[in-house]
């Protein structure tokens, strides 16, 4: 497969690690219309640019409680039409996304964004979940949350999927009470579906959900932090609509041990591995 390489990049402060990496996108692909908009904190923190890879886009749209709200860094006209077309998209996105949908959306951005590798810099998030919906692993997935949106959206200027996806992921963990993110524009759209067994499967022990998240460039912290996203939606964990930490709260209790009505109702056996493994639990936040 041929690469291609986008040179739109978003910037945000994580910690004090410093760098800058280049996404790769499969050469067979469309792109948005929408011009790319550059942030970066305005704390005098240190910076890291990172471009819309999934696996970064990943960490910035679900791993909230690790970021800060970005300002822009470009010129004010060029910021200001970015600004522009990124609002446009956030206010359409508003007014077909309630809470109760927030969860779906969010494993939209998952099943998007985790077809990542890192080994060739295929996948990712390119929209290729519209393609992909019919397969198991995406039983209960749907386009149509965000179908009317995108079409009122596409009447003024044509937004990509994977454009749509991102920023109503950032607007989900908003909605059920996470803070603001800003998402940059510009991602292309596949034309043909990611392959399929990149998905982390629910069977999964914690060495299996390890190595496949290393795949996508990531680290046993983010597959931690990454997996809390799982707090909201109806798995049983707390309230269904609130981005909090009962996910992680439920799990150290291990009712699944007990011989209680809820015990088979709680979590999947991936699940159960993250507070069965001895590294996963050093990054539990309390």
């Amino acid at each position: 497969m041929r690469l291609g390489v986008s040179k739109h990049v978003v910037r945000c402060s994580i910690g004090t690690v410093s760098g800058e990496s280049k996404t790769h996108f499969p050469a067979k692909s469309q792109r948005s219309s929408f011009s790319a908009v550059k942030f970066r904190p305005g704390d005098g923190s240190s910076d890291l640019a990172v471009s819309s890879s999934s696996r970064r886009e990943l960490i910035c749209i679900v791993t909230w409680p690790c970021l800060l709200p970005l300002i822009g860094c470009l010129p004010a006209n060029a910021l200001q039409a970015g600004a522009k077309e990124y609002l446009l998209i956030k206010e359409e996105v508003r007014k077909v996304l309630s809470k109760g949908k927030a969860a779906g959306v969010l494993r939209l951005v998952f099943h998007d964004a985790g077809t990542f590798d890192i080994n060739d810099n295929s996948g990712g998030m390119n929209g290729s979940i519209v393609y992909e919906l019919e397969r198991p692993e995406n039983a209960g997935l749907k386009k149509s949350v965000l179908q009317k949106a995108k079409t009122q959206i596409d009447a003024i200027q044509p937004v990509s999927w994977a454009d749509m996806i991102a920023v109503a992921g950032a607007e989900a963990v908003e909605v059920c009470g996470g803070p603001p993110i800003q998402v940059s524009l510009g991602r292309l759209d596949a034309l043909v579906p990611d392959p399929e067994g990149r998905l982390p499967e629910e069977s999964l022990n914690a060495s299996g959900l390890k190595k496949c998240f290393q795949s996508k460039g990531l680290s046993t912290q983010e597959l931690v932090a990454l997996s809390g996203a799982h707090t909201i939606g109806s798995k049983g964990f707390g309230s269904p609509n609130s981005f909090d930490n009962s996910y992680y709260k439920v799990l150290l209790e291990k009712p699944w041990t007990s011989s209680g009505g809820m015990s088979s109702m709680i979590g999947l056996p991936s699940d159960h591995a993250l507070v069965e493994d001895d590294e996963c639990l050093r990054f539990r936040i309390s």
